[in-house]
């Protein structure tokens, strides 16, 4: 493969089709609802690439993108930003956005072509940035999200690890700088006691009846319902704890649409109400869900240590032979998702959620070699590995115990 003096191979010499990891099918959703635990909360870089002031074509691109609800305003957000390009070609900042605002309009396109010709000009933004600047970690953090759609990723690999000094990928729901909240978080950061896990609710119904206007406030009452669920000794008792969170999440999404820690923890309690009910429930909320799932990779592609791929690989790891024809059709195989899951074990290899999906899917696939390479990882690597995740790690260790149990 001919590779440009950036080290990767142009979009155009690509012979492998995209991964199209947002599916809006029934199937998927019937299986997904298994989400990445949050890690250490605090000050981090948003992905959204920097402003300039300089002309006033920036505000009036910047208008538009923050209407990007509209996708007309998306378009219009792209040609300002593309003259604003050519009127500055020794800037990066209208590069970056170009690359930015075309991913967004990739993940938006229902037609496979024009889903992949959108992901391709934002690989070709993202590259004639960083001939403008080499390591600019937005180049890297937005070429690497339109990449991970592709078959192809060794290419990038070496990048994600940039990204995950920049961007810490499990970052947390924000926490206000209230006096009322050290206590939630010092409860919190004990959760696995469950009497500590039921006060950080406590402590956030009170605050939400104060300052109901709050989006943080109900995100985190749906991350905290979502931890108690996983956590509950019945299947009525998790039903009822999910919903309650799918519940309160839509109220962090009223308050802020496009917040992806907001839309992340409403489809996690709503995937996993669902798949503990009819086909029918399933039906009835698969629309929804995949509202949610599009709008966190939309804003924030590997929030949660590279989310998307771990979930289609734990849904094809269950998928029966319909759900896998059905998936093909859009273009996927499963195998592919053995290669792109790297690129979420390379943005943090300590989470053990990633390890297990991949150890399903390889498992699914006829490759236990692989799953037992990834399982014994997981048993052998202490679960505090990972800052403030030693809980929702051990509950991972014990999921690896019993698969490897399963392999022959």
């Amino acid at each position: 493969m001919i590779r440009n003096n950036l080290g990767f191979p142009r979009p155009g010499q690509l012979s492998s089709r995209i991964i199209l990891f947002l599916i809006p099918t029934i199937t998927i959703i019937l299986l997904w609802g298994y989400p990445a635990p949050a890690v250490e909360n605090g000050p981090a870089p948003s992905p959204a690439p920097p402003e300039r002031s300089d002309d006033p074509l920036w505000n009036e691109g910047l208008s538009f993108w923050n209407k990007r609800e509209v996708i007309e305003n998306v378009h219009r957000a792209l040609a300002v930003f593309a003259e604003l390009s050519r009127k500055y070609p020794g800037q990066v900042e209208p590069r970056l956005w170009l690359c930015r605002v075309a991913y967004f309009l990739g993940l938006a396109e229902t037609d496979e072509k024009k889903r992949e010709s959108s992901l391709e000009q934002s690989i070709e933004h993202c590259q004639q940035a960083r001939e403008i600047d080499p390591e600019n970690i937005y180049a890297i953090y937005w070429l690497g999200s339109a990449w991970s759609h592709f078959k192809e990723i060794d290419a990038i690999l070496p990048q994600v690890q940039k990204l995950a000094r920049a961007f810490p990928p499990g970052r947390e729901i924000p926490v206000p700088e209230r006096p009322e909240w050290n206590q939630v978080m010092d409860h919190w950061d004990r959760r696995a006691d469950p009497a500590r896990a039921r006060r950080v609710i406590e402590l956030l119904e009170k605050i939400s009846g104060e300052r109901p206007e709050s989006f943080e406030v109900w995100a985190w009452l749906a991350r905290a319902y979502y931890w108690l669920g996983e956590n509950a000794e019945t299947e009525d008792e998790q039903e009822t704890l999910y919903f309650r969170g799918y519940e309160l999440g839509l109220k962090a999404v009223e308050r802020n649409p496009r917040n992806p820690g907001a839309n992340y923890w409403t489809a996690a309690n709503l995937g996993r109400y669902a798949q503990r009910g009819s086909i029918i429930r399933r039906v009835k909320y698969s629309k929804k869900m995949f509202e949610r799932i599009v709008t966190v990779d939309q804003e924030e592609p590997h929030y949660y240590f590279g989310a998307i791929p771990r979930y289609l690989a734990f849904c094809l790891a269950n998928a029966g032979a319909l759900t896998r024809k059905v998936i093909a059709g859009y273009g996927y195989r499963p195998d592919n998702t053995l290669q792109t899951i790297r690129m979420s074990i390379a943005l943090e290899p300590n989470y053990f959620g990633t390890r297990i999906a991949l150890a399903e899917l390889a498992l699914s696939l006829g490759k236990p070699g692989i799953a037992r390479e990834h399982l014994e990882y997981v048993l052998n690597t202490p679960p505090e590995s990972l800052p403030l995740t030693e809980p929702e790690n051990r509950l991972d260790q014990k999921k690896a115990r019993k698969l490897l149990e399963e392999i022959p």
